[in-house]
């Protein structure tokens, strides 16, 4: 009875399995539970083989629930998910053939050789080689800045050769301004970053011809030190009193306007000075030969200021030529602190105004080199009454200073400092004929500032 009743069972359960099977072979889904302990209701659709069957049967397939099936699942046959994915359990981590591989990093790219300040006459031709690593064909751009509608526009375009040379050829415009503000622009490869260089400041010099007889003459902008206007200006000449800038400057840096200062000998008889003997031993200071220096053109007084800056006059020309080196100047030679002839004593017109340029912002300075007239007395009551040797000062708008200068080896010379729409310009003539000729040949170049700025 038993055994005819678990046959029986057997049968019936894989009657229910060759079912299922064939339901799922249409397609169609199928639903079932063991009839198996408990209610069919409470029983949930796991696949768990009832309790009496058979350990050599296979365990029933998972039923799907009556919704379609989920759309990642597997087809039967292996074919490939809605995602693209061969057969198999679905997953949402990509494999690592899906991973896009990292992008190297781009080189910096660096520029060589490129020159940030440029200055040239009209007449001549702008062109600058610079490298470009790394090398390769890359496509250069020279830009133009528009003050007016602020922006960059590119007015060149370029291509270096595979070292990365390339050969910058400026356009016309620079020519048609004082100033003009240019940048280069390398464009960006697949392995190297864009470059985008510093403002490279293009001044035009000489836009016209000035009328001199001077030998040397320079325009120099002073709040920037660029040079609008050059006549032979590296060129080495005795300068004469305008000498004293320095020796002025130089006392200002290392002593007190308060600070007395005894008259030697060797001042009070320098060529040229009018302290004269009744000044030796007397007492004065630095504020009083600082005037009588720049005014009326002391000698003496300025051998009294270096005597008491440095000890010695060969001391203070050391300090003289050490101070022009800093300055940047590369066509000075100092011999004396007040400018008398000496051989090898010198100075060019582009460095004498390198030197009124740094003096200027020296206020008590400036304010000297604009005072028309002073007078001091010494310890002893001894008197003396000065006037500037500056014959534009008071009678020309703008004019500040600066210093004159007469030698008959230098000629006649003069540093100016005038005001112009605001901005400050140094004026250099050297070698002028006669002293009327140095304030014609310096208002000329005065006129050239009031044509192009």
């Amino acid at each position: 009875m038993d055994r005819t009743v678990s046959a029986l069972m057997r049968r019936g359960v894989a009657f229910a399995l060759s079912a299922v099977l064939a339901a799922g072979a249409l397609g169609a889904p199928a639903a079932f539970a063991y009839a198996a302990e408990g209610n069919a209701a409470d029983t949930p659709a796991t696949g768990t083989p009832a309790p009496d069957a058979p350990a050599s049967e296979a365990p029933a397939p998972e039923a799907p629930a009556p919704e379609a099936p989920a759309p990642d699942a597997p087809s039967a046959d292996g074919d490939a998910t809605v995602d693209g994915s061969g057969g198999g359990a679905a997953s949402n981590s990509p494999s690592a053939d899906d991973v896009p591989a990292k992008p190297a990093a781009k080189a910096a790219t660096k520029v060589s050789g490129l020159n940030r300040t440029i200055s040239k006459k009209p007449s001549d031709t702008i062109k600058d080689t610079i490298k470009v690593s790394p090398a390769g064909k890359r496509t250069v751009q020279l830009q133009l800045y528009n003050g007016a509608a602020k922006k960059w526009k590119t007015r060149a375009t370029f291509t270096t050769n595979r070292a990365g040379k390339v050969t910058l050829k400026y356009p016309a415009d620079w020519k048609k301004k004082n100033t003009t503000k240019w940048r280069v622009v390398v464009k960006a490869t697949d392995t190297a970053k864009k470059y985008v260089s510093k403002t490279v400041q293009v001044t035009t010099y000489n836009r016209s011809t000035v009328k001199l007889k001077a030998k040397s003459a320079v325009i120099m902008e002073a709040s920037t030190g660029q040079v609008f206007y050059a006549k032979a200006p590296d060129t080495k000449r005795q300068n004469a009193s305008t000498t004293k800038m320095m020796t002025a400057l130089l006392a200002l840096e290392r002593n007190k306007l308060s600070a007395p200062v005894t008259i030697t000998k060797q001042a009070a008889t320098t060529d040229y000075s009018n302290l004269g003997a009744r000044a030796i031993g007397d007492v004065t200071t630095v504020k009083n030969l600082l005037y009588m220096t720049l005014l009326p053109s002391d000698n003496g007084a300025a051998e009294a200021l270096a005597i008491h800056t440095a000890g010695s006059e060969k001391a203070f020309v050391a300090l003289m030529n050490a101070r022009a080196k800093e300055l940047g100047c590369t066509h000075t030679s100092f011999k004396s602190p007040h400018g008398l002839t000496r051989k090898g004593h010198g100075s060019s017109a582009r460095d004498l105004a390198k030197i009124a340029r740094v003096a200027l912002k020296n206020r008590t300075f400036a304010k000297i080199v604009n005072t028309k007239s002073y007078r001091f007395t010494t310890s002893r009551g001894n008197s003396y009454t000065m006037k500037t040797t500056n014959k534009l000062l008071g009678k020309t708008a703008g004019v500040r200073g600066v210093k004159t200068g007469y030698t008959d080896a230098a000629g006649h010379c003069f540093v100016g400092a005038f005001k112009y729409k605001g901005k400050a310009y140094l004026t250099v003539v050297l070698g002028s004929p006669s002293s009327d000729q140095r304030w014609s040949d310096t208002k000329a170049l005065m006129k050239y500032v009031k044509k192009y700025f």
